[in-house]
């Protein structure tokens, strides 16, 4: 629960909801520093709402991928299925193939539309018969980061 909704909490009993604030499950919906608004009539009460959480400037596209990969930033910043492609690079790279056991693969890929079918048929994760594949993204980036995968670091030492 960020600033917003707790400022919506106060504000229901003064308009009826009519003015809420926008708010989501993830931080950085609020971009600026609201109007004053008013929470309490008896004593008049004004808050402001303003900007909490911001994405800091990232030094290279790799960074912000590794970052998304570990839900160490939200992997809709990236793209969820681009911050998977990333994570499928690397477990290759280090020859951490546990992800293909897992997707229902014979053998490793370097295909992530292929991986991500693959794990989508095997949870199901599916709509007219097609897999989804954004929704098997999130899914895949969330076993990464549970170490489903094994112990794993995003770093070259």
């Amino acid at each position: 629960v960020g600033k917003s909704s707790f400022i919506n909490l106060f504000k229901k009993d003064i308009d009826d909801n009519k003015n809420k604030l926008r708010v989501a499950p993830e931080p950085g919906v609020t971009k600026k520093i609201s109007n004053r608004l008013k929470i309490l009539h008896s004593p008049s009460v004004y808050i402001y709402d303003t900007p909490g959480v911001n994405l800091p400037v990232f030094d290279s596209p790799e960074t912000i991928l590794k970052l998304a990969a570990c839900g160490c930033v939200p992997s809709s910043v990236t793209g969820h299925v681009q911050a998977a492609d990333y994570l499928l690079f690397w477990l290759n790279r280090k020859q951490q193939y546990k992800y293909a056991f897992l997707s229902g693969l014979a053998a490793p890929s370097n295909n992530i539309v292929e991986v991500l079918a693959y794990y989508a048929r095997r949870k199901n994760l599916m709509r007219d018969g097609k897999p989804l594949i954004k929704e098997a993204a999130q899914h895949f980036l969330i076993r990464f980061n549970r170490g489903e995968f094994g112990k794993i670091i995003l770093e070259d030492f």
